[in-house]
């Protein structure tokens, strides 16, 4: 916890921040996330306020973002700059304790790198408009914790990838939003979450090429025939081998993934439903060393789940 002796030390500059956070209209998009000064006085607040696990939305809210806050906390060596969001997160936990229905991060108010050649922003944007979507159909009351603890995984995500994104970015708390998010689609969708199985196939492409190849083709139509049910959500996953640059990688994994997901819309299958993503050379099916083509890397993974 930050002691008083603490506060003194700190520039007026960051006292008076802390003043306009303190605020009636306090925003979720102030110009930064939280404060340091008051980061272990609001952790230990939110934390002794928590609700347990088992309520309605708002209350699973502020019990996941009360965890969120303390994990924050507990990465390894923190520094001020943590505890600025230690302290955003505390806050958010504070309002959803008092009923308040927060909001999931919005990415442009993060300082997530590399749009470009990567695409963060925009994959993380998709993954936004996913979790509101599923929210607002039924998500928030019908299953409460699988719905906030998707929110709070999301907010995670963009927190871990402002911090570190070459580790983050695809890291823990994105695999828990992704592994949440499809619980929660699979439980709108009318089957029981312990029953919910996954199927993944496999398109490969030729070395430097996005285009389809005749067997590419076949798989796909079993794919687009396995995937017409509606309540099956799709997702792709571009990749390439590791001869050429990681920035060229990326373009034709993205080339790769947007082919399949062209050929399923000429398919008849709802787009809206496809979650399309890629890395490069950054996760090999088959790791090798820098420069080899291996075949089985120039890849677009399909999961249906």
């Amino acid at each position: 916890m930050v002691t008083r002796s603490a506060f003194l030390s700190v520039s007026a500059l960051i006292a008076g921040g802390m003043m306009l956070a303190g605020c009636s209209d306090w925003s979720y998009k102030p110009p930064i996330h939280g404060n340091y000064p008051s980061a272990g006085h609001n952790q230990t607040a939110v934390l002794a306020a928590a609700p347990p696990a088992g309520g309605n939305f708002v209350q699973e809210l502020a019990h996941d973002y009360a965890g969120l806050a303390d994990m924050l906390s507990h990465q390894g060596k923190v520094f001020p700059g943590d505890y600025v969001d230690v302290d955003y997160f505390a806050r958010k936990g504070i309002a959803a304790e008092k009923g308040e229905l927060v909001p999931p991060e919005d990415n442009s108010n993060w300082a997530i790198p590399l749009e470009q050649p990567y695409g963060f922003r925009t994959q993380m944007a998709a993954a936004r408009q996913r979790l509101v979507g599923d929210l607002d159909r039924g998500g928030r009351d019908r299953f409460p914790g699988l719905a906030a603890r998707a929110q709070v995984a999301y907010d995670c995500w963009l927190e871990r990838t402002e911090k570190d994104w070459a580790h983050e970015f695809d890291g823990a708390c994105h695999k828990d939003f992704i592994s949440t998010i499809t619980a929660l689609e699979a439980a709108l969708g009318g089957r029981p979450v312990a029953a919910v199985g996954s199927h993944q196939y496999n398109i490969y492409f030729e070395f430097d090429r996005s285009q389809l190849t005749p067997e590419g083709r076949q798989v796909l139509d079993t794919v687009a025939q396995a995937a017409k049910d509606p309540a099956i959500h799709i997702r792709l996953v571009g990749k390439a081998d590791l001869s050429g640059t990681d920035p060229y990688n990326v373009a034709l994994s993205k080339r790769r993934a947007d082919t399949v997901r062209a050929a399923l819309r000429a398919d008849g299958i709802d787009t809206s439903r496809v979650q399309e993503s890629w890395v490069g050379f950054r996760e090999p099916p088959v790791p090798t060393a820098p420069g080899v083509r291996e075949p089985r890397n120039r890849v677009v993974e399909i999961t249906l789940n």
